[in-house]
């Protein structure tokens, strides 16, 4: 049996995934008038890795990207329509309603870890205490914290982390694009602080952190859904230590991070800083 394998929306020869997602002139066409930056010979291209790659990891900060997943699968949903049911889709009107459902899914994200917190309050009625600091510990101490703004386009990760044996602190500060809450900010900023750990060969930290939630995130993880991908991550790299822990601190005990954290996620472009040596527009 021959089978046509070519665009019936556009004419092409042959229809790919690619072309559907990227190259077929709707696909364009929604691609263009999207928030995605597009760029000849960059985006949209022939090959669906380069168009991947693009979409995941080369969209500058200053640009929202997180709808494009719900783009792609509305690009689809509208070429089928077109095949199966002969109805051609207003193009701004199938942007709209990908990003209208790309910021439903990231409230519904935000409810239910709100729910699942006032549960977890409600049932167990338990409170993180704060740990005191002795002066006499062995291995390293990491101290973390985020910063997050809901008008700013960065976040802000900080840690800062001292060792038994006298060797200089080193520290640590970076701006992500800005996460969906200040949990979440929080969370990766843990996560990063472990990496650099690893980075660093430090098996035996103990980590501190002023934000009770994330101390009890990381203890009853089944009981934070919203973010299962983050703390999937948080168990993976946990393993890579020799002792490790997690305790609650008092905000006056954390300085230094939140001054790294604050400072850095007000900077206006991209910034990734780790060292020894203090630089003075962190502090």
């Amino acid at each position: 049996m021959d089978c046509d394998t070519g665009c019936a929306r556009c004419g092409a020869s042959e229809e790919t995934i690619n072309h559907t997602l990227f190259q077929c002139h709707p696909a364009r066409q929604i691609w263009a008038l999207s928030q995605i930056p597009t760029a000849l010979g960059n985006f949209p291209t022939e090959s669906i890795f380069a168009n991947l790659d693009h979409l995941f990891w080369r969209i500058p900060s200053d640009y929202d990207s997180s709808a494009f997943p719900w783009i792609i699968w509305y690009i689809w949903k509208a070429m089928n329509e077109k095949i199966f049911e002969n109805i051609d889709k207003n193009l701004l009107e199938v942007l709209r309603l990908a990003e209208k459902e790309a910021q439903l899914w990231q409230a519904a994200q935000l409810e239910l870890q709100e729910e699942n917190h006032g549960s977890v309050v409600s049932t167990t009625r338990s409170r993180v205490r704060e740990v005191s600091l002795d002066s006499n510990y062995s291995g390293y101490r990491c101290f973390v914290d985020g910063s997050w703004k809901g008008s700013d386009k960065f976040s802000g990760t900080g840690w800062f982390c001292t060792s038994s044996n006298g060797e200089p602190p080193t520290m640590g500060a970076a701006n992500l694009r800005r996460s969906l809450s200040s949990l979440h900010t929080e969370v990766e900023a843990l996560l990063w602080a472990m990496k650099c750990m690893i980075g660093a060969d430090n098996q035996e930290v103990a980590f501190y952190t002023d934000c009770s939630d994330l101390v009890k995130m990381v203890s009853s993880p089944t009981e934070w859904p919203a973010f299962s991908v983050y703390l999937e991550e948080f168990h993976n790299d946990k393993e890579e230590f020799s002792s490790f822990s997690l305790s609650l601190i008092s905000r006056s005990a954390n300085v230094k991070a939140d001054n790294l954290a604050r400072k850095v996620r007000t900077e206006p472009s991209h910034i990734t800083y780790v060292n020894n040596i203090p630089q003075e527009w962190l502090f």
